[in-house]
């Protein structure tokens, strides 16, 4: 079943996410396609199996977003900025990542070391960034080359 926000490229990336869907083994998923907060689009793939679309770390579901983005733009004739979700798979990663980012500045808190942070996709990157630019005592930076740019957060001057 697919449900799709108005327009060309709304609808491309339902059709890609429903046959991707499919193929993957995915049955009975649900896709939705809606505006999102920032002027693009969010797709959202529910339903029995949907694991299988995000992948171990979420590398599935990243490449899967790059490939819709291109998917929607083509269609549309412009860019447009694409999310693709499965399963509140980014809620639940935000959240992840929320906490991490609070354990990391307690910890250079209480010690006063800097810590370094695994690699993470940018959009990871800067989630960790906006939740530490409002936790007093210290502050953040990212170091490295992708795929390896990784966070270090450490004591404010």
């Amino acid at each position: 079943m697919a449900e799709a926000a108005a327009g060309p490229g709304a609808e491309a990336l339902a059709d890609a996410l429903a046959a991707v869907a499919r193929a993957m083994g995915v049955e009975n998923a649900s896709v939705a396609v809606l505006p999102n907060e920032e002027g693009g689009l969010l797709g959202r793939v529910d339903g029995e199996g949907v694991d299988a679309l995000v992948g171990r770390d979420g590398e599935t579901i990243d490449a899967l977003q790059y490939l819709c983005g291109q998917i929607a733009s083509r269609a549309e004739g412009t860019r447009i900025r694409v999310m693709v979700d499965a399963g509140d798979y980014r809620a639940r990663r935000a959240e992840s990542l929320e906490r991490l980012a609070r354990r990391a500045a307690d910890e250079v808190l209480e010690h006063g070391d800097e810590i370094e942070l695994e690699a993470m996709t940018p959009h990871d990157r800067r989630l960790i960034h906006m939740v530490l630019k409002e936790y007093d005592g210290v502050v953040t930076r990212s170091e490295g080359e992708e795929p390896n740019r990784r966070i270090v957060v450490e004591p404010a001057e």
